[in-house]
């Protein structure tokens, strides 16, 4: 029989392969390890995986790459020798595959193929360098006589050889005996799915851009890190935006994931069983207990093993545990193609679910699957029953989702889910909707059942009090919830101390507050409320920030973050304002790092509540970006906050840190004109009541925006009212960004003496902040300032210290600036249009103003779709003036353009 040669040698890499070297770890040749299992559905690069790491870590490998017709005992044999052959290029090679009579007996032909793989195991050296036979596409082989024999090779296989399997099923090879022993190594779809910086390397592969780390994060969420879609998402991108779009779109139901998963099911699965896979699909995890609760048949578990042995993209995300899910975009496959089910069926299987997912104490769960069910009656139910559970848990968005079933008739008629409505609207900052519930509340305070609820409703009015900024009317309304037993949510009495606290902290009396929310900590301790013990960490770690206590702010984060992961509770909202101010501290420290990882969590945790719960980490990536120098990254961060702020009603808190970061962003490229459109509209500075860090910031963003707009006596009134406030209150940190915005106002004045005494000042204080972020973010005049004082010999050593890292980190910094002003300052791009050395196309072809904005736009990075939506035209309108400005200028492409760009920019940066 002719051997194809091809079936006999390990597979052509694609290009621009990713490298794996996490995993090598697996790829240990030990003399105790007799199986290495790659074993993942299809799309998950398992031969590509042994194809890049076997020559990377110089491993010696024969490979036999199997097909369905390899499922035949003697064709097998005759490969398994051919691929054995390849091994023992320097010993003798097997003697001949046996031609012994045919067996008719199924015992006889199973005892031939286990003979024949003897004889060959007794003809192997005993010694020889350590090797893998490395069999693909090992799902192929089913016929219990190669099973069988190859078993019986595993069990007395020489110490020099590691077979090693890539196979989409489970094979049938006694692998729980290996594992056992210790003679079996994995590597499963988990470990193969593609990690971050994995994915960060095959878009720098194979796309002319970066994508967002957000839109990159949020591709690996949605696709599991199955390679196969990410590589899908890649194939099909052009430009940033069309990649930030098509993540939006990449799930199970699109039309190219149905039909290749409908062929992988259809050879898979007969038709019974499929129709089981799609009612297991109602639940997104399960146990065998959980599936026989839902489902009717016999069998049931050892159904589900088949699945799982048929390789379908079901994962156990605990392998010492019974717990089972479906991959995500097979999960959402499943829920596509759930409408071959009747609806009736499929309400059934929802009100099984709902049922079955509330005796395990689940009341989460339960409850989406009877809003899936459409039961207004059992949703209900669920909600007063479960309603203080689902608090606790912060299931804000599911708790809406379940009213909004219901209806606002519906709801004001009951007590416990007017209640729950207006916390659920408040948690998503639909405060129009809290207020309007607190309407009805007042309307029937009187009625003895809504008495009942005193306690919870002066809670929940106290809260938007505190959300409208109004503390002095928070404050009473709290103590009146202490007053008075709650009678449905057990948490009312932390709800309002908490708010108590808040309350004193808005008014800025810090050291109260303090002492008010370590008393939330002790007793959310006591009660075991994980989500209030964490705000009140929190809120401590936001009040010594306040205080200038930055280092004990981090070290009380680090106590959080140990009791998030012992009590498991990343999935918790509350968990984003944890990693946001770890950010926050991270950023101001320059560590960008740190701070972009942490924000990116944050985004990570309540990617499935929406957008716009993530505001506050899109602020932290677009200051990171820009502390970067990253243009193009910081503008795609800036349009998805200026984005997420449009389309929502938040507090003061957030509104003014995002406005911080725009008018930075402005600053930045010298876009006056935006400036001044935000003085127009932007929260009025009201300095008498800033007597917190967001009130602070408010005030100070418009003294920035006087300052950019040259107005800087206003500029300086403004921050001089904030110092009182400062002064009085022992607002550390305010005051020390107050005196770097006086510097700055102080500087643009032409008042250097003056604006070397703020730094001064600004440098004293942070000995106490160890502030840096706040520092860099001034830009050219920190480096002016910081020489003119170090150079003056007036600071004390620790000043000198930080004076010189903050000017070794600024010069470190780069300044994208330069670009814009080849777009925004006219006398500069006339003053290099007159010089004699500039090319002599820039005089003969002059530009137009909109193609000099143009080529500063293209050489700070950006695609023709960021820079359309800078200029507020259509991306065609950029075409058609690139197109020109290359005609003009004898330029075939974008490096071109670049490089001229950079070479007018010299001399600029030469001044």
């Amino acid at each position: 029989m002719p051997l194809l040669q091809e079936k006999l040698t390990a597979p052509t890499l694609p290009l621009g392969v990713v490298a794996r070297p996490r995993l090598n770890d697996a790829f240990a040749l030990n003399e105790r390890v007799r199986l290495l299992l790659v074993q993942a559905p299809s799309g998950y690069g398992k031969t590509t995986l042994l194809a890049e790491r076997l020559p990377a870590l110089e491993q010696d490998a024969a490979w036999l790459r199997l097909d369905q017709r390899d499922n035949q005992p003697e064709r097998f044999l005759r490969y398994w020798q051919a691929a054995i052959d390849t091994l023992l290029r320097e010993d003798a090679p097997l003697s001949p595959l046996a031609e012994g009579a045919e067996c008719v007996e199924q015992k006889c032909a199973e005892q031939k193929c286990v003979e024949q793989l003897e004889r060959w195991l007794a003809e192997l050296p005993e010694q020889r360098a350590a090797c893998r036979l490395v069999v693909d596409e090992f799902e192929h082989l089913t016929h219990p006589d190669i099973l069988a024999g190859l078993a019986h090779w595993l069990r007395h296989q020489p110490p020099w050889l590691t077979l090693t399997l890539a196979s989409r099923s489970r094979p049938a090879l006694g692998l729980a005996s290996l594992r056992l022993r210790g003679e079996l190594e994995e590597i499963d779809l988990s470990a193969l799915a593609f990690d971050s910086e994995e994915a960060q390397t095959l878009c720098a592969e194979q796309l002319s851009f970066p994508p967002t780390r957000v839109s990159l994060e949020r591709a690996l969420r949605r696709s599991g890190g199955w390679v196969m879609a990410l590589n899908w998402l890649v194939e099909r991108t052009t430009t940033r935006a069309g990649f930030d779009a098509l993540v939006e779109r990449l799930n199970g139901g699109h039309p190219d994931f149905v039909a290749w998963f409908d062929e992988r099911l259809a050879e898979a699965l007969p038709p019974e069983e499929r129709e089981l896979l799609l009612q297991l699909g109602v639940l997104e995890r399960f146990t065998p207990e959980l599936m026989a609760r839902l489902l009717e048949g016999e069998r049931l578990t050892q159904r589900l093993e088949a699945f799982e042995q048929a390789g379908l993209f079901i994962e156990r995300p605990d392998p010492h545990a019974q717990w089972y899910r479906f991959q995500r975009l097979f999960g959402e496959y499943l829920r596509h193609r759930r409408h071959e089910l009747s609806l009736a069926t499929q309400r059934t299987l929802h009100q099984r679910a709902s049922q079955a997912w509330l005796a395990l104490n689940d009341p989460i769960m339960a409850l989406r699957q009877a809003i899936l069910a459409e039961s207004p009656e059992e949703v209900a139910s669920l909600l007063v029953a479960q309603g203080p559970a689902l608090l606790a848990s912060g299931a804000y968005a599911l708790l809406a989702q379940g009213l909004g079933l219901l209806g606002e008739p519906h709801i004001s008629t009951r007590p416990e889910l007017v209640l729950l409505y207006g916390w659920a609207s408040h948690a998503q900052f639909q405060f129009d909707i809290t207020a309007r519930v607190i309407q009805w509340i007042e309307a029937q305070l009187e009625a003895p059942e809504w008495q009942r609820l005193t306690a919870e409703f002066a809670t929940l009015r106290a809260q938007l009090a505190i959300n409208q900024g109004n503390a002095e009317r928070a404050a009473p309304l709290a103590e009146q919830a202490l007053a008075v037993p709650a009678r449905y949510l057990a948490s009312t009495p932390l709800t309002a101390t908490a708010i108590l606290s808040e309350a004193r902290f808005v008014l800025g009396y810090l050291d109260e507050s303090l002492q008010r929310v370590r008393e939330v900590e002790r007793l959310a301790r006591q009660r075991e409320d994980h989500q209030l013990l964490l705000w009140s960490l929190c809120h401590q770690s936001e009040t010594l920030v306040a205080q200038g206590r930055l280092q004990a702010a981090y070290d009380i984060q680090e106590r959080a973050f140990a009791h998030l992961e012992r009590a498991e509770l990343e999935h918790l909202p509350v968990a984003e304002f944890l990693y946001r101010i770890r950010s926050q501290v991270l950023w101001e420290w320059h560590r960008l790092d740190e701070a972009e990882q942490a924000a990116l969590k944050g985004i990570a945790v309540l990617d499935n509540q929406g957008e716009r719960w993530t505001l506050q980490c899109h602020i932290q990536l677009a200051k990171i970006a820009q502390s970067r120098g990253d243009q193009a990254q910081c503008a795609d961060h800036i349009r998805r906050l200026r984005k997420i702020l449009a389309e929502g009603d938040y507090h003061i808190d957030w509104v003014a840190n995002a406005h911080a970061t725009l008018l930075a962003w402005w600053h930045s490229t010298q876009d006056l004109d935006a400036v001044e459109r935000w003085r127009q509209e932007a929260p009025a500075p009201i300095t008498d009541r800033a007597t917190n860090h967001f009130a602070q910031c408010n005030v100070r963003n418009h003294a920035r925006a006087l300052t950019l707009l040259g107005q800087c006596e206003e500029a300086r009134t403004l921050l001089e009212a904030l110092e009182v406030h400062t002064q009085r209150l022992g607002l550390v940190t305010d005051a020390n960004r107050n005196q770097l915005c006086l510097a700055a106002a102080a500087w643009s004045a032409g008042q250097e003496t003056q604006a070397r005494h703020h730094m001064h000042q600004a440098l004293s204080l942070a000995s106490r902040t160890a502030l840096v972020g706040s520092f860099l973010r001034l830009g050219k005049p920190l480096g002016e300032l910081l020489n003119g004082l170090l150079a003056s010999g007036t600071l004390a050593a620790l000043e000198q210290a930080r004076a010189e890292r903050l000017l070794a980190l600024a010069g470190q910094q780069k300044d994208f600036g330069c670009a814009r002003r080849l777009m925004l300052d006219e006398t500069v791009i006339a003053d290099i249009v007159a010089r004699p050395d500039v090319p002599e196309l820039i005089r003969t072809s002059p530009l137009t103003r909109r193609e000099w904005q143009i080529l500063g736009l293209i050489h700070a990075g950006l695609s023709n779709e960021q820079i359309a939506e800078q200029l507020s035209v259509a991306p065609t309108t950029i075409k058609t003036h690139i197109r020109s400005l290359y005609q003009k200028q004898n330029i075939r492409r974008r490096d071109e353009a670049i490089a001229l760009a950079g070479q007018l920019l010299a001399h600029i940066q030469g001044e």
